[in-house]
């Protein structure tokens, strides 16, 4: 595995874990093997014709885009293996690639401590409304054909958040071991050093935007850190992060010219 710090703007950042030698001889767990069937479900759902499963997946996609992104990131951190916690072979440092420019070397822990606690009790708690919801509308599955659609939402956002706090977790334990190393990512630099450039004391926080928020990345950046970093999956991800920071800073403004 190996981590990636990605600045979204001058005080939020994504973390993204990329899955490296993957062991395929494995045996599946009977949660990856319920995922890989639930993915592969909606994606005939998806990709079919017109009507209500049609409906339904771009109802959910709707939703899914709603699920904040720091949810996202932490999902992308495998669960903790039982190997690495009891203390056995598996004591190899992770690497952590984060672009100098924007984040210091001394800051990097900081922000994966701050990353893997700060939505932890919203994760536990929304979790457990989840799984107490699910017997509520088990009733809902008389209706013929169409699925207990707020059945298998409600479970799927019980498994989500405890994805995430399964991958909060692991990056927890991993900083209570010692067992990260930041990397200076050369390749992030081609994006973020022409925007830090024009944008004196971003990295300092002095000057204008000490006390202001700023977006660092564009829509149009999410598809360049894909390809320098050679990981698709990262442009939804930053597309995704950016919406929601961008429209979170927009709706921080209102309030305060509101005060």
């Amino acid at each position: 595995m190996r981590l990636y710090l990605i600045p979204i703007s001058t005080r939020r950042t994504l973390v993204y874990a990329q899955r490296l030698n993957k062991i395929t001889h494995a045996e599946p767990s009977y949660a990856d093997k319920a995922s890989a069937k639930a993915a592969n479900v909606w994606l005939q759902w998806e990709t079919g014709k017109a009507g209500w499963q049609r409906w339904i997946t771009d109802a959910g996609n709707k939703l899914f885009n709603r699920i904040p992104h720091e949810e996202w990131s932490l999902k992308s951190i495998p669960p903790l293996s039982a190997r690495r916690r009891d203390g056995g072979v598996d004591k190899q440092k992770i690497e952590v690639l984060y672009p100098p420019s924007v984040i210091e070397e001394k800051n990097v822990s900081t922000i994966l401590q701050r990353l893997s606690t700060e939505r932890n009790q919203i994760h536990r708690t929304r979790m457990i409304w989840s799984i107490v919801g699910m017997p509520i509308v088990a009733p809902f599955a008389i209706v013929p054909v169409i699925p207990n659609i707020p059945f298998f939402y409600l479970l799927y956002r019980a498994f989500s958040h405890w994805k995430a706090l399964s991958g909060a977790k692991h990056l927890e334990f991993l900083l209570s071991r010692n067992l990260l190393s930041p990397t200076p990512a050369t390749p992030l630099e081609s994006v973020y050093r022409p925007i830090v450039l024009k944008m004196e004391s971003v990295k300092k926080g002095s000057g204008k935007l000490a006390h202001k928020e700023v977006m660092l990345i564009r829509k149009e950046h999410a598809q360049e850190i894909a390809s320098v970093t050679g990981i698709p999956a990262l442009a939804t991800e930053c597309e995704r992060a950016y919406r929601q920071v961008e429209k979170q800073i927009k709706e921080d403004l209102k309030k305060k010219k509101l005060e």
